[in-house]
């Protein structure tokens, strides 16, 4: 498969950030509790705050990259074009899902907002529009990724006639 840009990028530092700042948050928040006695009440709800958004958006990342778990025996003794072909046919099936679940989140994320989590104040519905923001990063880079597939499909017919 020939090199593409990584259009992921942005979001593997996300996460990366996103799970130092949990470490940090709990190294701290163990401090606090166990030398200071005198806990953060904010430091848990953050944490988990952090985790669910870090999640969504790596999901896009994996999506790029093509690593969710599959089971790709019968994948493997496909011929390339029959490969190919499965694989958009698969992917608009997950397009399609994906769809519906970025719509359908749309009333929870609305009916969240009018109520906040206790420590941090933040709207539930902060919390619940992950989904949605992960279906679409998912759905963009599943995307581009059977774009750069049909691009190293076309190069390599052509290097092979």
């Amino acid at each position: 498969m020939k090199k593409h840009r990584d259009a992921a990028f942005f979001l593997r530092y996300l996460c990366s950030f996103f799970l130092l700042a949990i470490v940090l948050i709990t190294l701290a928040q163990v401090f606090s509790r166990f030398v200071l006695n005198s806990p953060f009440i904010w430091a848990d709800e953050l944490s988990r705050f952090l985790l669910v958004w870090m999640v969504f958006i790596g999901v896009g990342a994996v999506s790029f990259d093509d690593r969710h778990l599959a089971v790709n025996l019968f994948q493997e003794m496909m011929s390339p074009k029959v490969k190919l072909i499965s694989d958009i046919i698969m992917r608009g099936i997950i397009i399609i899902f994906l769809i519906v679940v970025a719509y359908t989140s749309i009333d929870i994320v609305v009916a969240a907002h009018n109520s906040s989590t206790g420590a941090l104040s933040i709207p539930f519905s902060f919390w619940r529009v992950a989904a949605p923001v992960g279906a679409v990063l998912m759905i963009v880079f599943t995307i581009i990724r059977t774009i750069n597939d049909i691009k190293d499909y076309r190069t390599a017919e052509t290097e092979h006639s």
